[in-house]
Parts: structure tokens; C-alpha cells; sequence
């Protein structure tokens, strides 16, 4: 395959079941939008989901990092733009930035990806071509990044029990990234900053499975953001970290 910094566009229109009570679109809405995007331009590149699966790989969503501008409302038409932006030797980082139809920026974003090896439940190194595609980007998204999300020491001060159904899991049989983005913010409670918070970052670092009971935490504020996660009732795995603004 030969290889070229590539960008991916494509336009959505937001519409009327993807919107909150104040008739913003939800947050889960656009992160499924982008990695429908990114799976798209994947496929494009030689490196399809299917295509993995194949091989008894898949690719998983490790971070998921976003800042908002605004939030588009219903009948909105929202270009994205989509593009990998770095590799290592276990990561690959793909950008996003969304415009609106005056070509201002409504949101960045940078997202993590590793390659699991589906039997082992092991990450394995990135492919070649994955670390080659990084190496020859030219554009990075307008965010800023901590390096690490914050270690968790403190008792929650609100918390909420989840049940795993089966519509919260994916073509990779566990609960999809989405789901628990889903879970944390609905323990920020009501508000603008609960329902569209200007600033997200989630780490996903543990899988779970129909069957799980789950529960989503919020944590003392640091610096000014909400500390969330959500934990595995029965032995308190910690499956995923997120900060909120």
C-alpha cells in the first residue's frame, strides 16, 4: 500500500433524537460520529476493523480527549475532518477538528488507539504502515493535553449503579467506549456544565461484560475540573478514568 498524509472530511447533519433537553447535540452523539469517521478513513488506509478482525485483531479506543467551542444544534450541518496524527511503538494518535457551515471550528479532538490481539486480550506493537502514516502528518489538532490523567485516591461524592445490557456492548463484545462516557457525565447531575462541559478527557484502561454491574463515580474537583470513573462492583476494577470541565 503506499502511503500519504491524508485527511478525511465528511458532513453530517445533526438531527432532532440526538439532542438534549435544551436542544444542544449530546456528547456521545459527536464522539460516535467521529469514530464512525475515523473507522471510515481506517478502511480507506488498509486498515479496516473488519480487516483486522479477520486476523483475529481489533482496534480499541484508549483516550478520548475533546474541547468544545460550542454545541451544534438540531439541523446543523457539521463537516469533520479526520486524519492520524502521530504513532509509537504501541499507540496510534488520530486528530479530529469539526466546522460549522461558516467554516468555524466547533470542537477538537484527539483520540488514542491501540491494536488488541482478540485470544490473547493482549495489545500487540503498532504495524509498519501505522507508525509510517504518523510519521508523515503535518497538522496536529488545537488541544491541549495533560500528559496523564489524575490517580484517584479520594472517597466519591456521588455515585451511580449500571447494570451492563446488552445494547451497551459492541462488535468486540464489551461494553462500547461511548457507554461509559455516558455513565460518568450522568453522575455530574443537571446544568450546562454537567450536560456540555467545555473540556473531556477519558481513559479507558480495563474491558467489562454483559453480566457486570458497574458504578460510575464523582470525585473531589482538582484545579477546577470534575474527577469521574467508573468502577466493576464486584472486584472494584477501575475501567476507566475522565476529567470534565
Amino acid at each position: 500500500m503506499e502511503l500519504r498524509y491524508s485527511i478525511y472530511q465528511e458532513t453530517f447533519k445533526i438531527k432532532a433524537f440526538e439532542l438534549d433537553t435544551e436542544g444542544y447535540a449530546v456528547l456521545s452523539v459527536l464522539a460516535n460520529t467521529m469514530q464512525e469517521a475515523a473507522g471510515v478513513h481506517a478502511a480507506k488506509l488498509g486498515l479496516s476493523m473488519q480487516s483486522l478482525l479477520d486476523n483475529q485483531q481489533t482496534w480499541i479506543l484508549n483516550r478520548f480527549s475533546v474541547k468544545m467551542l460550542r454545541y451544534p444544534r438540531a439541523g446543523e450541518h457539521i463537516r469533520i475532518e479526520t486524519w492520524p496524527s502521530s504513532a509509537d511503538r504501541l499507540f496510534a494518535y488520530r486528530d479530529f477538528e469539526l466546522f460549522d457551515e461558516n467554516n468555524d471550528m466547533i470542537l477538537a479532538a484527539r483520540t488514542t488507539w491501540l491494536i488488541l490481539d482478540i485470544n490473547r486480550r493482549r495489545p500487540i506493537p503498532s504495524p509498519p504502515e501505522v507508525i509510517a502514516l504518523g510519521e508523515e502528518n503535518e497538522r496536529f489538532a488545537d488541544i491541549e493535553l495533560d500528559s496523564r490523567l489524575p490517580k484517584i485516591e479520594s472517597d466519591p461524592e456521588h455515585s451511580i449503579r449500571f447494570p451492563v445490557r446488552r445494547s451497551d456492548l459492541d462488535v468486540n463484545r464489551h461494553v462500547n467506549n461511548v457507554k461509559y462516557l455516558e455513565m460518568v457525565l450522568e453522575t455530574l447531575g443537571e446544568g450546562e456544565k454537567a450536560t456540555r462541559p467545555a473540556y473531556f478527557d477519558i481513559q479507558f484502561k480495563a474491558e467489562s461484560v454483559y453480566g457486570d454491574v458497574l458504578i460510575a463515580e464523582r470525585h473531589p474537583r482538582i484545579g477546577g475540573k470534575s474527577i469521574l470513573r467508573v468502577v466493576r462492583e464486584s472486584d472494584q476494577k477501575e475501567l476507566c478514568v475522565a476529567i470534565a470541565g
